[in-house]
């Protein structure tokens, strides 16, 4: 979707290489996931169409983040990512509380649990959102969107790592799609060659 609407909206160009990469990527990720083929039902678009609309809003804010970021104050990436946990935070209480008081959990775990909960919350999100916010400013929104890629590849090593997930051959064709994806968005744009006109 960054893609897309960069060059939809935001005159980024738009090469046959990333456009490609990008569909490679999807594909990749199927590879990866091993999505099978599945009943096309209501239930399924809805879900599909929710995902979509979330990856929309995904490219549209990168790159309106980035303006906001670079051409309208330069705002530091710090306080952009507190901004952005606030109201993700603040949008999601209310969500929460009715949630705990319509079906109360059955535990609120021990101390472990809540300990990973604040190591996920500041290393895997407030850390990860000033990388991100800095990268936006630095690299643009494409190439920090591409991360996302990299995201279910994270996902199958750490559960193998940690869980004693199996990997199969599947994880590795689809890594390897995943990466080619990767350099066929971030790699240069070819420069034509200007001719000089004779004097």
């Amino acid at each position: 979707m960054g893609v897309l609407i960069g060059g939809l909206f935001f005159h980024e160009r738009l090469t046959g290489a990333k456009l490609g990469g990008v569909f490679l990527g999807l594909f990749g990720v199927g590879v990866l996931t091993r999505a099978g083929p599945v009943t096309f039902d209501m239930q399924l678009l809805m879900g599909a169409v929710a995902c979509l609309l979330a990856t929309t809003c995904y490219g549209f804010a990168g790159f309106l983040a980035r303006r906001w970021l670079d051409q309208a104050g330069g705002l530091d990436s710090r306080l952009s990512a507190l901004g952005s946990m606030l109201g993700a935070t603040l949008f999601l209480l209310p969500l929460f509380g009715y949630s705990v008081i319509s079906q109360p959990p059955a535990t609120w775990g021990g101390w472990s649990v809540w300990l990973s909960l604040l190591g996920l919350g500041l290393g895997c999100t407030a850390f990860a959102y000033i990388v991100y916010f800095r990268l936006l400013s630095s690299i643009g929104p494409v190439k920090s969107m591409t991360t996302t890629f990299l995201i279910p590849l994270f996902g199958v090593l750490w559960g193998a790592l940690f869980l004693d997930e199996p990997l199969s051959m599947a994880h590795i064709y689809g890594g390897l799609l995943i990466a080619l994806a990767l350099w066929l968005v971030l790699k240069p744009a070819a420069v034509k060659p200007q001719m000089v006109a004779d004097r």
